[in-house]
């Protein structure tokens, strides 16, 4: 047998064997990079359905508890790691019913206070959901989420409503206006560029402006994104992330006190690696969004 044809062959065989080798490898780099691609889109899919709707688990479930607590929660210690004690509780002051402001440098979403699990309160990359309420808001004593007895007939004052509740049993111009309930309550929040989602006075006394300008956030639920800088994990520890916190991220970052001045940022996600970053997903519904949702709103003018 003619030797060169033999060494041919067998060079054929191997390009053969080589170019399918090949083309096995480039099929699957294809399908991890598809798979790698689909679960992307899924966390993606799954973060906008836990903050990104007015119906999500997390929103529902916070309506519920306002609902018989006429309140909202006091957020949990994200330092706490899983299934030690007071993990996922809310950080009330004992005694008072106060929910201390300094409670919230680490605050999360009490899972265990809301009755959900703690898988419910973990975003896509396995962050606990930072959670911030006003302190006013979330405290037993003042038990102030509820404008039932709040009539438009009434006349603004511009007077603080900090700490008012409308008086069960009013009738007509003797009622608080709801503009006054409103008034000093609430959470800022700003898109980053063009200005306020959520206008607010500060988070407590301070220098406010009169009614109408009472728009603020009842609570912020913070996901800190796939890199999760600023978030807790499960094992109480907060995460450094894998790229650089950006700008307009710093705000969002757990693990930081809420003072009256402190505004949170949601705008488009950024995922350059620059000062420019920003990979938050925020939900923060304005208080008259979640006091008429639990049909604790201010009554309808006759």
């Amino acid at each position: 047998m003619d030797p060169v044809r033999i060494d041919r062959q067998a060079g054929g065989i191997t390009l053969a064997v080589f170019a399918v080798l090949l083309m096995i490898a480039l099929l699957f780099f294809a399908k991890m990079l598809m798979q790698e691609a689909e679960g992307k889109l899924n966390k993606q899919l799954s973060i906008a359905a836990l903050l990104g709707a007015s119906d999500s688990r997390l929103d529902t479930a916070l309506a519920n508890f306002e609902a018989v607590n006429k309140r909202l929660p006091c957020p949990a210690n994200g330092s706490i790691a899983s299934g030690a004690l007071n993990a996922g509780v809310e950080t009330l002051q004992v005694g008072s019913g106060l929910c201390n402001p300094a409670n919230q440098s680490n605050g999360v979403l009490p899972w265990v206070t809301l009755g959900i699990s703690e898988n419910d309160a973990l975003d896509p990359w396995n962050g606990r959901i930072t959670y911030r309420v006003q302190p006013a808001l979330a405290s037993n004593l003042l038990r102030l989420m509820n404008m039932s007895w709040c009539d438009p007939a009434g006349t603004p004052s511009g007077a603080s409503g900090q700490a008012l509740a409308c008086t069960a049993g009013c009738a007509g111009n003797t009622c608080m206006n709801p503009l006054n309930f409103l008034y000093s309550k609430g959470l800022k929040v700003q898109d980053g560029a063009s200005g306020w989602l959520n206008q607010s006075t500060p988070a407590w006394p301070g220098s406010s402006p009169p009614p109408p300008n009472s728009s603020g956030a009842a609570y912020v639920l913070i996901s800190h994104g796939p890199t999760g800088a600023g978030a807790f994990n499960s094992f109480g520890l907060l995460q450094a992330g894998t790229v650089t916190v950006g700008a307009n991220e710093s705000a969002n970052l757990n693990n930081q006190a809420l003072l009256g001045t402190t505004i949170f940022i949601d705008m488009a996600i950024n995922n350059s690696a620059s000062t420019a970053h920003f990979d938050d997903y925020l939900s923060h519904p304005t208080l008259t969004d979640v006091l008429g949702r639990v049909s604790l709103g201010a009554r309808t003018p006759h």
